[in-house]
Parts: C-alpha cells; sequence; structure tokens
C-alpha cells in the first residue's frame, strides 16, 4: 500500500510539472512583444545576432523567450483605463492586458524586469512595483491600435486614482515597447 501511495504521488508530481512547464502556442501572427531571460514558458528559439539583429544592436539576448501577438495578449484578457497627464493635449483611453497576467503566460517569478523601447529607452520595474500599481501593457490608445512610429507597438502605463496622472507617474510610462528582460 505504501508503495502504491509513493508510486501515485510521484506520477502526479511528475504529470504536475510537466503541464507547468508545457511551452506557450506559437504566435500566428507578427510577433510585438518578446519577454526573454528568466521566463519558464518559452515558444522561440534563443537569441543570435542575425535573426535578432534589433535586439543585438541594444545589447540583449537570451537563451529562453515568451513571444507574443496581439491575439495571444488580448486573449489574455484586456483591461481599460483612462488617464490623463499634463503634458498631454487631451485624456487618453488605453485597453490592454494586466502587466502581471502577461508576465505569468511567460512563467516570470523573478524580481525585476526592464521594459525595452524601440529607441533603447529602458525601464527597470521591481516585482513589487509591479504588486503595488495596475500596470496595463496598452495595445490601444482611444480604441485604435498603437503603431510603430507613434507609441507602439505597446504602452505601459498603469491605472491612477481619479485618472490624472502625475509627472513621475507618466516619466514611467515607457512608449514603444517591443521587449521585456525578465530576471
Amino acid at each position: 500500500m505504501n508503495i502504491i501511495s509513493t508510486f501515485v504521488s510521484t506520477v502526479a508530481v511528475i504529470l504536475l510539472a510537466t503541464a507547468a512547464s508545457a511551452d506557450l502556442a506559437k504566435p500566428s501572427g507578427t510577433v510585438i512583444l518578446t519577454i526573454g531571460g528568466a521566463v519558464s514558458e518559452s515558444n522561440r528559439a534563443p537569441s543570435n545576432t542575425f535573426d535578432d539583429a534589433f535586439l543585438s544592436s541594444h545589447e540583449y539576448s537570451f537563451a529562453n523567450a515568451a513571444a507574443f501577438d496581439i491575439a495571444m495578449l488580448e486573449n489574455l484578457g484586456t483591461v481599460t483605463t483612462k488617464i490623463k497627464a499634463a503634458p498631454w493635449p487631451r485624456a487618453v483611453t488605453f485597453e490592454g492586458p494586466r502587466l502581471r497576467d502577461v508576465l505569468a503566460a511567460a512563467g516570470w517569478t523573478g524580481k525585476t524586469i526592464t521594459t525595452v523601447a524601440l529607441d533603447g529607452f529602458a525601464v527597470e520595474i521591481s516585482a513589487a512595483d509591479i504588486a503595488t500599481h495596475d500596470w496595463i501593457l496598452a495595445l490601444k490608445a482611444d480604441g485604435a491600435y498603437l503603431g510603430v512610429g507613434g507609441h507602439g507597438p505597446a504602452w505601459l502605463v498603469y491605472e491612477v486614482a481619479g485618472g490624472t496622472a502625475s509627472a513621475e507617474d507618466e516619466s514611467r510610462w515607457p512608449w514603444a515597447v517591443f521587449y521585456i528582460s525578465a530576471e
């Protein structure tokens, strides 16, 4: 009886570990976000200087990465928030998945992430800060997808009380985000 219980427990642990380490589905559309580094879910090959020339030019590389297209990100669920920041000409309605859901889909349980914009601008965000704020990986602003050359492909913001952002809040919100380095 003891041997059978041990066997059943061992099989259950193996099955749970296998399910938890299953790779993400591969994107069927254009990849707009890659999370590389300390992620347990991977759906693409390690980076290389030829295929990942843009990332390499920003001096990022990875062995494990989770790549997402718009549909994959939207399938994580989306939220909407309206924000006005002092330098903006109007309030903007943002829509996208919660950052914590995106990171969970990639299997991140680390201490920090660094978001990287197309121009190389990088913002480090701690796990504590992710837990403190309701961060949104905005894919849309005022109902339209964010385009490259504007604020896209993604703009990272968080919900603010009363919908009015301080200058400090606004300075922490990178736009044109295409890569997250997970540590």
